[in-house]
């Protein structure tokens, strides 16, 4: 294990989060405080990190069996609460009491130098935005949650989150940045739009990410003079799909171009035999996004791909404050390209590879739906972190080959054997799978 990142191996990242959970506010009046804000919290914790909801009810037996649980020695809970009293507390706590961690496992991974593997476009790390719903029901409603209409006639009620993370065309992982909820106000009469959760997002990550040198990459709702302007003043750079249908006088230049024959032009050719590409790139510099005065002027990049038989495989264009060149427009394209992966890799992650983030662990009456999904996200992002960073971890993970795999065998071990801390997990297993100890 590198010195540089001893900060980001488990036992230090649960300090950080026990440390982090401590300062939780606790509201419950009356003398019958038994259980820590840290112990609930960590409890919650614990049930995303191992993907098993009954980890807590085998822990509860192993306790009274054995006078000593995994709970304690993996995970650092010293009493283990109620399912019922963990769901009670957490519903008076905001999930924004649980983002300082993620901005400190940031920290701890430009310390370590992990920053310098994001990077890509220009230099530049590249950090996507994509709002996708995480909750919905016709039953549990609050304040923050959306009404919709359903087909069905009734009201359902849903809940909107803004996700982000740091990705790089090429690399499996992404590391989740803390979410922005997108809250209905008014009794959710009034529904908050993902750009308006987006703005409030940048101007409290901005100060953050502006050091490391970052360009958001983002869909074409996106691409829009209010948000881009916003982005440009607090310092970071962007890149957005740009549809005609949603900037019509930014594609009316883009034509007049076009026709005078001053776009310019590369065309490339990549793959092999049945796989090789043919990309076409036409890019152009200085375009107003809008008609107006004052417009952001930014550079619009056009690529069409086409297989061997000439047929079109791929279309898309986008609009960047970074300067352009026939090697930067693939950059470019590459990086836009990558957008996805904030949707396969961390969306698509969350919600069918064990995280479960539209299972209804449960709503509450005011923050417990926000608060219980940002400890799984957090779950998610220490997963990443010992995917990157832990040798023993990964060798297990690639051994096992599909995620649930690992974790139900995981889960098993923790239910029914009691270890003295998580490095003495990996150690058995790697012990019982016959494979080398890459240490730690």
């Amino acid at each position: 294990m590198s010195s540089r990142t001893g900060g980001l191996q488990f036992d230090h990242l649960l300090t950080l989060l026990r440390t982090q959970l401590e300062q939780l506010p606790d509201r419950r009046v009356g003398k019958n405080i038994h259980y820590s804000m840290a112990d609930i919290a960590l409890s919650a914790f614990s049930v995303f990190f191992t993907q098993s909801p009954s980890f807590l009810d085998f822990q509860r037996q192993m306790g009274r069996a054995k006078g000593q649980h995994n709970a304690a020695s993996i995970f650092g809970v010293r009493e283990i609460p109620t399912d019922n009293q963990i769901r009670s507390v957490l519903d008076a706590v905001e999930a924004e009491r649980l983002y300082g961690i993620f901005d400190q496992v940031l920290e701890e991974v430009r310390k370590a130098g992990g920053i310098e593997e994001f990077r890509s476009l220009g230099g530049d790390v590249l950090v996507t935005l994509d709002g996708t719903e995480y909750y919905r029901s016709e039953k549990h409603f609050c304040a923050q949650c959306h009404r919709v209409k359903q087909r069905n006639g009734k009201v359902g009620y849903k809940h909107l989150v803004l996700t982000s993370a740091l990705v790089k065309p090429g690399k499996g992982e992404v590391l989740v940045l803390a979410p922005e909820f997108i809250r209905a106000e008014d009794g959710g009469k009034k529904a908050e739009n993902e750009i308006t959760a987006s703005k409030r997002w940048v101007e409290r990550m901005a100060e953050k990410l502006r050091p490391l040198s970052v360009t958001l990459v983002g869909d074409d709702l996106y691409a829009a003079h209010p948000f881009l302007s916003l982005v440009r003043e607090k310092g970071l750079n962007f890149l957005c799909v740009c549809k005609p249908d949603s900037h019509p006088y930014l594609y009316e230049s883009v034509e007049s171009f076009r026709k005078g024959g001053e776009l310019e032009r590369y065309t490339e050719r990549v793959g092999y035999g049945k796989k090789e590409r043919i990309r076409e790139y036409e890019w152009m510099e200085e375009v107003p996004i809008r008609d107006s005065e004052d417009a952001l002027r930014v550079g619009w990049v056009g690529v069409t791909e086409k297989n061997a038989a000439g047929e079109v495989v791929y279309k898309n264009a986008f609009i960047t404050n970074h300067p352009l060149s026939a090697q930067r427009v693939r950059e470019v394209v590459e990086a836009g390209r990558a957008r996805w992966k904030v949707e396969n890799e961390d969306i698509n992650t969350l919600k069918t590879k064990g995280y479960h983030l539209e299972h209804n662990f449960g709503h509450g009456k005011q923050h417990l739906c926000e608060t219980l999904a940002t400890l799984n996200m957090l779950a998610f992002l220490l997963h990443t972190l010992l995917d990157l960073y832990d040798a023993r971890y990964r060798v297990l993970r690639a051994d096992r080959g599909r995620r649930h795999r690992f974790f139900q065998e995981l889960g098993t071990l923790l239910c029914y054997w009691y270890f003295d801390s998580w490095t003495e997990v990996l150690v058995f297993m790697l012990t019982q799978l016959h494979l080398e100890d890459p240490g730690g």
